[in-house]
Order: structure tokens, then C-alpha cells, then sequence
């Protein structure tokens, strides 16, 4: 009975962690971030924003429990500052994006991330968890199974395979972001 108690009492205090995101630059250029909140039906980050990343560096960021939101690429021109909509659907450069959600009681308490270049590829990007599968995606081209394309905004690659493909699921705490894998 004890050990049960004790049991729940450790995977409670790890569901209800924050999460660190590492945001790691090995572009030879600094790259504009952004941190949105959207599609807002999850725990706000209230934290600092996000600097831009100058080249050979990193950043982390703690995000609450339960957050729901995107991390994206802001170039010079692209819109993408404003919970990283802009780019290509709207007439202005393109921004690629990381999306989380995390601690989703849709899928047990785990997290879904996926790379989704839907406003435009802007940057090469790669989600690396501490546990679980690793996404890369180094061109506007990338296969539907690691990335959202470029304005395609069926979750279908376009029509031609399964829902979600780009998404995955892990249980980790810890992700990094590392732009030009």
C-alpha cells in the first residue's frame, strides 16, 4: 500500500513538471525566435520572450505544464512574430515552426510535437527529446512524415497518406530545437 502511494505521489510530481525546450543555433546566423501561446487552450508561458539565437549558441526555455504552443523561425519580413501566422499564406516570407503539446490528457499524459512548415520553410529544424523519436526536416521538401509542407494545411501530405503523420508522441520532459542540424 505504501509503495503504491509512494508510486502515484512520484508520477504525479512528474506530470505536473515544467518543461525545458533547448534551443540550440548551429547556423552560421543568428535566427529570430518567437514563442506563441496559439491555439491558446493550453497553460500561457508568462516567462521572458525568447532572444534571437545568435549562431554557434543555445537558449533554454521553461515552459509550464500542460502548455500548448509553437516556437518559430522569425525572418526578417515574414509576420511570423504574431503567434508565428504570417509567411507564406499571407503574402510575406516564410517561417518554419516547432509545435508542442504537452501533458495532453488526450493522449495519457504525453506530449505531441511535430516541425510544421505550413507559413514557409525558413530554416532547417530538429526536435530531438530526451526520450522518444527525433523529427528533421532540412528542406522546404522534407519527407510528410518528418514536417508539415509549405502551405498544406490537410495533415494528410497534401491528401496522399494518414492524418497527423508528422506528429510524435513522447513522454519526455526535455526537447531541443536545433536549427541547421
Amino acid at each position: 500500500m505504501l509503495t503504491s502511494f509512494v508510486f502515484a505521489a512520484v508520477f504525479a510530481a512528474v506530470v505536473n513538471a515544467d518543461h525545458r525546450i533547448t534551443l540550440r543555433n548551429n547556423c552560421g546566423f543568428a535566427v529570430g525566435m518567437t514563442l506563441s501561446n496559439f491555439p491558446h487552450n493550453g497553460v500561457d508561458y508568462t516567462g521572458p520572450a525568447i532572444p534571437d539565437i545568435p549562431a554557434g549558441t543555445s537558449h533554454d526555455v521553461i515552459v509550464p505544464t500542460r502548455w500548448n504552443g509553437r516556437i518559430c523561425d522569425r525572418p526578417p519580413n515574414s509576420g511570423c512574430q504574431n503567434d508565428c501566422f504570417g509567411g507564406i499564406a499571407f503574402g510575406e516570407a516564410p517561417c518554419s515552426m516547432t509545435e508542442f503539446t504537452f501533458d495532453s490528457a488526450n493522449i495519457g499524459g504525453a506530449t505531441d510535437y511535430d516541425i510544421s512548415n505550413i507559413q514557409g520553410f525558413s530554416v532547417a529544424q530538429q526536435i530531438i527529446p530526451d526520450s522518444g523519436a527525433v523529427v528533421t526536416c532540412t528542406s522546404a521538401g522534407c519527407p510528410c512524415d518528418q514536417a508539415y509542407r509549405p502551405g498544406d494545411t490537410s495533415g494528410t501530405c497534401g491528401g496522399t497518406g494518414p492524418v497527423d503523420q508528422a506528429t510524435r508522441v513522447s513522454s519526455s520532459s526535455g526537447y531541443t530545437v536545433v536549427y541547421c542540424p
